[in-house]
């Protein structure tokens, strides 16, 4: 299972407490998803959903808030690789138009155009429910093991700037973009993708998220420590390696003699432990020196050993 599916389910078992809660969680669900059949003078609220627990949430939603029948089947149909969606469909009535406008199914002249319906986002929590149901109808996470990204994809520009707004509201930062014909609302800081998970109340998939987050960031500095060695030490061995064939170049062609005798410990020493490191190849002088001075000292002997090589 996916992480994206687990992250649904749990939404999906997630009742609203507050009735109008529950209004702002079924107008999201159900304004992303919906259609209005009208068959032989029947008008059929009919919604599709890839999830059966999104789809059985809609259904008694449906029942407990407006005592509306509906029914729950499931469809055989391409979509998105998967063959099998889930549909809620519920009879509607003239006395129903209330309903559908409410829910932001429809404007004031009973025309079917789904809009985010602002008079349910009074409250905090009934914004928090809204950005859930949104989520389950067309929200997206990766497993956190891999690049960060949540996304909530649209098919309709209005409603994508309105829930843009939305989130800023909530104080979650997202971004807009076009992809073919719709419109995402996409997430890739973990910060932020972790706000968005307790903003909508995914507390399971919020404890797993910053749990593999603090063992990818522990590995992350684990690696970045290794690499930051690595680099130090392959720099040691290079300038030790250097180091090493200018002293050589000096006893060659002079002999010890041709080392001051302020240089020739350091030479010494460096011949005996190539692998040593500046800091301590001084800590082993008598009398310790620095690092700096190790260093100075070394860059005396590499010009000796320059003098050397250049052309009489």
């Amino acid at each position: 299972m996916s992480f994206a599916t687990q992250v649904r389910g749990e939404l999906a078992r997630l009742y609203p407490e507050r009735m109008c809660c529950g209004k702002a969680e079924l107008a999201a669900l159900l304004v992303l998803n919906t259609s209005l059949v009208n068959e032989e003078g029947q008008l059929t609220l009919a919604a599709e959903f890839e999830n059966a627990a999104t789809a059985r949430k809609v259904f008694s939603l449906l029942k407990e808030l407006y005592a509306l029948p509906a029914t729950v089947s499931s469809v055989e149909k391409r979509r998105f690789r998967k063959t099998r969606v889930y549909l809620v469909k519920s009879d509607l009535n003239e006395t129903n138009h209330e309903i559908l406008r409410e829910l932001g199914l429809v404007n004031h002249y009973g025309k079917f155009m789904p809009r985010v319906r602002w008079k349910l986002l009074n409250r905090n929590c009934c914004r928090r429910a809204y950005l859930r149901g949104a989520f389950l109808s067309r929200g997206f996470i990766s497993r956190p093991e891999g690049n960060y990204h949540l996304e909530i994809v649209l098919n309709d520009a209005h409603i994508a700037a309105a829930l843009l707004k939305l989130m800023a509201r909530l104080n979650l930062e997202a971004r807009l973009t076009e992809r073919k014909a719709s419109q995402v609302l996409y997430i890739k800081e973990a910060e932020t993708i972790v706000d968005f998970l307790r903003t909508v109340g995914a507390s399971k998939a919020l404890l797993d998220f910053e749990n593999v987050r603090i063992v990818k960031s522990m590995r992350n500095n684990v690696n970045r420590q290794v690499n930051f060695e690595t680099a130090n030490l392959a720099k040691t061995v290079d300038a030790s390696v250097r180091q090493i064939a200018c002293i050589k170049q000096i006893v060659d062609s002079y002999g010890w003699d041709g080392i001051p005798a302020g240089l020739r410990n350091l030479a010494e020493l460096r011949l005996e432990f190539p692998d040593s490191s500046l800091r301590e190849l001084g800590e082993m002088m008598v009398p310790p020196l620095t690092k700096s001075g190790v260093a100075h000292r070394m860059r005396r002997l590499e010009e000796i050993a320059e003098q050397i090589m250049l052309p009489e």
